[in-house]
């Protein structure tokens, strides 16, 4: 496959609702669908919203949300990425998943790195995999939210032959001036295609989303990108372009691994950031 069609499902999440959600997101799989996506994503939880009682929604991978999400895949033949509450000790994760056209759990992906400026990290767990799957012969692999702001799992994604990295989101308007520089840059860096999803609409705590949702290929440049109102981000991913990039500029190939580990030793900037 040298196009990937995927459609970023910019959902005004009802919040706390599961039911209401999924009868929603069932009407964007329809969508995207007829729109001849071969992926839909949805944002960040989109089954509750950004909530930080995630207690009473957890469950386990697999479990009831990705059993639902499986059912729209079947019947709508896409690929989809959700997200839900995982239930573990001490504390839950934050975790997205992809489900295939056959209704098969294809990956999970814990977010590495709760949100500690909004107190995620007191509510869930950080995740410790980067998992690299496949749609239809594509690697591919999944971030969450602020994970944005880490370059180094976007590059661990893209040493491994990452092509396709999605990132569903609840980034509110204060900050969406960093929201669309740093899709940008982890596709640049990475020549690799970003995929950033984000709500729309107003939560329960009072915050503002405003979509923004975008699609940016291997140079950073835009494919698609939606404005603030709820509905479908449509954009074609060239993957033959992206493949001749890396080929005829295979900048990955200059890293310095092992200088940049000794730098960090004898600057003494070495820390233990673990709030898991």
């Amino acid at each position: 496959m040298t196009t990937l069609r995927v459609a970023l499902v910019q959902q005004d999440t009802v919040w706390q609702d599961p039911a209401a959600n999924l009868a929603k997101a069932r009407g964007f799989a329809r969508q995207a669908a007829e729109a001849g996506a071969r992926v839909a994503v949805f944002p960040e939880l989109f089954t509750l919203g950004f909530t930080m009682a995630p207690e009473p929604f957890a469950e386990p991978i697999p479990g009831p949300t990705t059993e639902a999400v499986a059912a729209l895949s079947r019947e709508f033949g896409l690929y989809l990425v959700g997200s839900c509450v995982e239930a573990h000790a001490p504390k839950a994760r934050n975790a997205a998943f992809v489900t295939g056209p056959d209704g098969a759990l294809v990956a999970a992906y814990r977010k590495l790195h709760p949100f500690s400026y909004g107190e995620e990290h007191q509510h869930y767990s950080g995740g410790d995999d980067c998992p690299l799957f496949e749609i239809d012969g594509i690697p591919c692999g999944l971030q969450i939210c602020y994970d944005l702001r880490f370059p180094e799992p976007f590059r661990s994604l893209a040493v491994r032959g990452a092509e396709v990295v999605f990132v569903p989101a609840n980034w509110p308007v204060r900050r969406i001036a960093a929201w669309s520089t740093l899709l940008a840059a982890r596709a640049i860096e990475n020549q690799m295609a970003v995929c950033g999803v984000n709500r729309a609409g107003r939560d329960a705590m009072g915050l503002d989303y405003p979509g923004a949702s975008a699609l940016h290929d291997c140079f950073g440049e835009v494919i698609a990108r939606g404005d603030a109102t709820e509905g479908l981000v449509v954009g074609d991913i060239d993957l033959s372009s992206l493949r001749a990039w890396r080929e005829r500029f295979p900048a990955l190939r200059d890293r310095r691994v092992k200088v940049y580990a000794a730098l960090e030793i004898k600057n003494g900037t070495q820390m233990n950031t673990d709030q898991s």
